[in-house]
């Protein structure tokens, strides 16, 4: 698929979302609007990928460290 099917898809399903939630959304802001939907979906695609554990970071706690000391 070319590009600019994909955008024309992207711009058909933003539009789809925004009228099913009724929202109205300015002119002049549309556009920056509608290339924030493709960053967060963009960012939602990469999360949706399988990771092994390798790839998570971990947290590590020295309890001595948690609180204050007196």
């Amino acid at each position: 698929m070319s590009d600019i099917q994909d955008d024309k898809g992207a711009r058909i399903a933003f539009q789809k979302i925004t009228e099913t939630l009724g929202l109205s959304l300015p002119a002049d802001r549309e556009q920056a609007i509608f290339e924030g939907y493709l960053g967060l979906r963009d960012m939602a695609d990469g999360l949706r990928r399988p990771r092994t554990a390798a790839s998570e970071p971990a947290g590590i706690f020295v309890p001595s460290t948690i609180g204050r000391e007196d």
